[in-house]
């Protein structure tokens, strides 16, 4: 089958798009419409800026680059003109490369903002080839709960473009079950529920630390959607220097965090961590005793089932949720870690006590859990076969009611 995939971020970025594509050309050709990678640096290496439009293989994945204009860094402006910029060029990359090659279907990953989706969709509406959407964030939801808009018209006009999106769309996946209620109501379409999947691990099981530190680890984005706040408030409360939590990752609110922890001279319990490789921070998660996610307020918040919690899973430790919603109620009727509601403080701190209190008994039992929840939900072998199967039904059904 060839597969185009379209998606804003591509390798090198670190995006579990990538290993998706990957597993995925084993029996398919795959073909990639992406940008020159700028996340999360927000500028684009001199190897890219060679051709304007820029083409390379990897792994027996064909990837064509649309020009590009660097996202910059910690510039709303400079991110805005990012994403319109992928929206008006890629369209060019799509008709200049594909409209007389045979394509069976086309697979949308969907990040933020959803409206990079637009070229894809109507290059298949053109073309007649059936367009896959992957929704990994709902609009504008996300933009209310962070308050990125405000005015009522403004999201509701936004509303009415996704909803456009959506309806235009031929299959819709969600990346949670409470994204699933949502979209149904606003459209009338099959939609099925597809979590991000994670590439299998080595688990290796660390009840206690040799120098008696219990190390709570945090790898992803440090920005508003993660409430930061609330881990200070609870922090604040922790008496034992033993425990630790270590932050590796990059974003808008990362210099107000760092001032946050020298402010209340909590750099004994808090340590950030630049960014690393996903091969390096799988070694950092397997020598930690327990995993930290972190939410704030708001609907489309809640509705996400972030993709870090998969990577947790499959270190087969306890993870320790700040949220409402989907990652709350997931941990919890698993049975694989200590939840509390978003912004709630004490329980958070009561959630990280608890986990440093585990036995070993209770210890294991969270982990073994853990195994058979990510072997049924998120191992990607499985999860590959199953998305290739309906990849090929979409294909076969669309083309039998095209005819």
């Amino acid at each position: 089958m060839n597969i185009l995939l379209f998606s804003q971020r591509f390798w090198p970025e670190n995006f579990r798009i990538n290993n998706i594509a990957e597993k995925l050309s084993n029996r398919n050709n795959i073909f990639v419409v992406t940008e020159k990678p700028n996340y999360p640096s927000g500028k684009i290496k001199k190897k890219y800026k060679s051709k304007n439009f820029y083409y390379e293989k990897w792994k027996n994945i064909r990837i064509y680059r649309s020009p590009t204009i660097e996202r910059g860094k910690n510039s709303k402006i400079r991110l805005f003109i990012n994403y319109l910029n992928f929206i008006i060029i890629s369209p060019f990359v799509l008709f200049k490369n594909f409209k007389r090659k045979k394509i069976d279907i086309i697979f949308i990953y969907a990040t933020s903002p959803i409206f990079q989706a637009l070229p894809a969709i109507i290059f298949g509406k053109l073309y007649k080839i059936p367009v896959v959407l992957w929704v990994q964030d709902i609009w504008p939801d996300v933009l209310r709960d962070l308050n990125i808009v405000k005015r009522k018209l403004i999201l509701n006009l936004i509303s009415y473009f996704v909803n456009v999106i959506y309806k235009n769309t031929d299959y819709i996946f969600v990346q949670s079950e409470s994204f699933k209620k949502k979209i149904s109501k606003k459209i009338k379409k099959k939609i099925e529920v597809l979590f991000n999947p994670e590439a299998k691990k080595i688990i290796k099981k660390n009840f206690i630390n040799k120098n008696g530190n219990f190390i709570i680890t945090y790898a992803g984005n440090i920005g508003k959607a993660q409430s930061f706040e609330t881990l200070i408030e609870a922090v604040k409360k922790i008496k034992n220097p033993k425990i630790k939590f270590h932050i590796y990752g990059d974003g808008s609110e990362k210099n107000v965090l760092q001032k946050t922890i020298n402010k209340f001279n909590l750099s004994k319990n808090i340590k950030l961590f630049k960014p690393i490789s996903k091969i390096k921070i799988d070694i950092v998660l397997s020598k930690s005793n327990a995993f930290l996610l972190l939410l704030g307020k708001g609907d489309g918040l809640a509705s996400t089932l972030p993709a870090k919690i998969q990577t947790y899973i499959s270190h087969a430790k306890p993870i320790i949720v700040s949220s409402d919603g989907e990652s709350y109620n997931f941990v919890k009727k698993y049975k694989i870690g200590f939840v509390s509601k978003a912004a709630d403080s004490d329980g958070l701190y009561n959630s990280i006590i608890k986990t440093k209190n585990l036995k070993k008994k209770n210890f294991e039992y969270i982990s073994n859990r853990s195994i058979n929840v990510f072997e049924d939900h998120f191992e990607i072998n499985k999860w590959t076969k199953i998305l290739k199967q309906k990849l090929e039904k979409y294909a076969e059904d669309y083309k039998r009611h095209s005819n």
